[in-house]
């Protein structure tokens, strides 16, 4: 009897290693292809996070009138890796609330939330919407309040429940999509809630009417908002650029400013490195189609990879100026 042997060649080995490669290559292409999803988040080890102190200001005519410190809490994230396929996934997110034991009663909440996928090379990467596919998540306590009067009466609130709006995006190549929702929920908002928070949101979102928004896809698409700031944050002198929320296209503008007493601040604290510079950015941001434009500040680390803020001031209300203090 005689038996055939098969030798194993490195001919073979090379054949196999090569039509294995090919097939990974393939099924990367079929899954950059498919639609975004929050799957596809970065790894919570790659990239950086920030948590801030949260102050409140009472403003009237312009004037602070009461100043309270510590009234809540904030985290930013910036979390990005590279794809085997060469696609770049950046995950932002911003989340702020107020503490109601040390706000006088007050419980608010809210967050952004984006992930973009972004192929095409280093334009694409410099975030001026080429190539790039990004979706994005926004929930917030509602507050109808417009004057201070208003806000004083939903102070120490006894309600159980209260309304929440969530809104989610999708911005590609010659649309956006977007839709939004409100629910009652529990009125809660510890870190430890978030998750429930943030499910009941998905399921109010699930059922809501998507809208859609087209524009001629030879133009590059707007980036949504946290996204479009960052792409502003290292450029030189003043910049602008324009984000998508809501179906409604914005118009973002920035100034840079060294501030040298800001530097020593957070020098002392040893928050930045004993050489770092700090930069001011004044911000404002409006709808493309008119209107009053939303200001707002920022103190950032020059030349951070990932410049997350050291500090951020904004004015939500006509009679309220929040601030967020970086913490160690």
């Amino acid at each position: 009897m005689t038996t055939a042997r098969h030798c194993f060649t490195r001919r073979d080995f090379g054949r196999l290693c090569a039509a294995a490669l090919f097939f990974r290559r393939l099924f990367l292409r079929a899954a950059g292809s498919a639609p975004l999803t929050w799957v596809a988040q970065p790894d919570a080890s790659a990239g950086v996070e920030r948590r801030y102190r949260a102050d409140a200001q009472i403003v009237l005519l312009s004037i602070p009138v009461l100043h309270r410190a510590n009234v809540g809490d904030g985290a930013a994230v910036w979390r990005e890796s590279a794809a085997e396929d060469g696609a770049e996934v950046r995950l932002l997110e911003f989340t702020g609330r107020s503490a109601p034991e040390r706000a006088a009663g007050l419980n608010r909440f809210g967050m952004v939330q984006e992930l973009s996928r972004t192929v095409g090379g280093p334009g694409a990467a410099a975030g001026n919407g080429a190539g790039m596919e990004a979706i994005y998540f926004g929930l917030m306590t509602s507050s109808p309040e417009v004057s201070a009067a208003e806000a004083r009466k939903a102070l120490h609130s006894n309600a159980k429940e209260v309304w929440f709006s969530a809104i989610e995006g999708r911005i590609g190549a010659g649309s956006i999509e977007t839709a939004g929702a409100r629910f009652l929920a529990p009125a809660r908002t510890s870190p430890a809630e978030r998750g429930e928070l943030m499910e009941r949101a998905r399921q109010a979102l699930a059922s809501a009417p998507q809208r859609k928004t087209e524009w001629n896809s030879a133009e590059s698409a707007p980036l949504p908002f946290l996204h479009a700031l960052a792409s502003l944050l290292n450029r030189p002198g003043a910049a602008q650029t324009r984000y998508a929320y809501n179906g409604r296209l914005y118009r973002l503008r920035v100034e840079r400013a060294p501030d040298p007493k800001a530097a020593e601040l957070y020098r002392a604290q040893r928050l930045i490195a004993p050489t770092a510079a700090v930069t001011r950015i004044a911000g404002s941001l409006s709808r493309e189609e008119g209107g009053k434009p939303i200001e707002f500040r920022l103190w950032m680390e020059e030349g951070a990879a990932r410049p997350l803020p050291l500090r951020i001031e904004y004015q939500p209300k006509s009679y309220l100026r929040l601030t967020f203090e970086v913490q160690a």
